[in-house]
């Protein structure tokens, strides 16, 4: 099964979700450059060659995608590319469908206050510090103004792509952001199911026995 996390996280960041379910599945928890053990590689800002670096770096065949915040949009559009049967489950979490996001984006944010506001827009959460430490929010502008630009153009390449996957679709009760999550039903054909969870934005973090229950209840009943 494979995890992807959302904008400006590595793989670590699903660290408490793993020890509940390690055991249960094989997890690879995949990361784009710029993060995490990726640090110092080149960030990716459009969509095709996100999911292709992501592919590439799941090893295989998966029975599982489960993509958080960005990394739903990230999910959906590896899973999209694979040719694999039967396909895999597609657990989004924490993010509203590409077909209820208007398409906009164009030059990337030019300042860190840009980025965060449109971070912000599309439903990330922006660490308080990040508010209050010019320092750090100057250092981090890089990854999060070409997390924004990946954001954009993922919403411009989804927003009519439908997969042959089932897609559990996860929502914490706190994430006032979240909108028309049935509509993920129309990103694909065939079964699609919506659960909300106590927990805010960045779910599987605040709330880490809750989707790990989700997760093991849909692999598991899969295989």
């Amino acid at each position: 099964m494979a995890f992807v996390p959302p904008a400006c996280c590595g793989a670590g960041y699903f660290r408490r979700l793993r020890r509940l379910v390690d055991d249960r599945l094989e997890i690879r928890a995949v990361e784009l450059p710029g993060r995490g053990r990726r640090y110092s590689e080149p960030t990716i800002t459009q969509a095709g060659p996100a999911a292709k670096d992501l592919t590439a770096r799941l090893g295989g065949r998966v029975d599982a995608i489960y993509g958080e915040s960005l990394g739903a949009y990230l999910g959906l559009a590896v899973a999209a590319g694979l040719d694999q049967d039967p396909p895999p489950v597609l657990l989004a979490a924490s993010n509203s469908p590409p077909c209820a996001r208007r398409a906009s984006g164009g030059e990337p944010a030019s300042s860190i206050e840009e980025a965060i506001a449109g971070l912000a827009a599309l439903g990330g959460e922006i660490p308080a510090e990040l508010l209050t430490d010019r320092a750090l929010a100057e250092s981090a502008f890089p990854l999060l103004r070409d997390d924004l630009s990946l954001s954009w153009s993922l919403i411009g390449a989804l927003r009519e792509t439908v997969v042959a996957c089932r897609v559990v679709v996860l929502g914490g009760r706190d994430d006032t952001t979240l909108t028309r999550l049935g509509s993920w039903a129309a990103h694909t054909t065939r079964n699609c199911t919506v659960t909300r969870l106590p927990g805010d934005h960045l779910l599987s973090a605040s709330n880490p026995a809750g989707v790990a229950r989700v997760i093991l209840g849909t692999v598991l009943a899969d295989a």
